[in-house]
């Protein structure tokens, strides 16, 4: 598993990153040259659960919020989650680069409906899949989270 951050995609801190982003992360973005999004974090020993592999609420935490950066950076507008069902596929030892993915399915005029996932390497951690409100004003950071 990859102990660091990939230094093939210029990633770039969240611009939030006070109140409880600041006890998990610092979280990262980047726009491959797809155009699609990536986001990732260094995790360490206090991203572990007892057994010294991932907590399932770290990776949860992150995942809740690259999926709010995607609903906001695609809409301009900004979101709160609604649902968030996680699927825990395998786990991984605390102190690696920890990567996600999310995919818009669905958008509506109050809602949107997304598909994630993490990973450690080549590893996959989980999925999920999210429902986020979205609310009418726009966000201030939308273009440059």
């Amino acid at each position: 598993m990859p102990t660091d951050k990939p230094t093939n995609v210029e990633f770039t801190p969240f611009a939030e990153n006070g109140g409880f982003i600041a006890h998990n992360g610092p979280y990262y973005w980047a726009r491959e040259p797809s155009t699609e999004f990536v986001y990732g974090f260094q995790s360490d020993a206090r991203h572990g659960n007892p057994n010294g592999v991932l907590h399932g609420a770290a990776v949860t935490t992150f995942v809740d919020t690259f999926l709010g950066h995607a609903v906001v950076v695609q809409t301009g507008r900004l979101c709160a989650t609604v649902a968030l069902n996680v699927q825990f596929v395998a786990g991984a030892p605390a102190g690696g680069w920890v990567s996600g993915r999310a995919r818009l399915r669905k958008l509506t005029r109050t809602m949107a409906f997304l598909d994630a996932e993490a990973s450690a390497g080549d590893k996959l951690l989980l999925t999920a899949t999210a429902i986020f409100r979205v609310f009418d004003a726009p966000s201030a950071g939308a273009a440059g989270q």
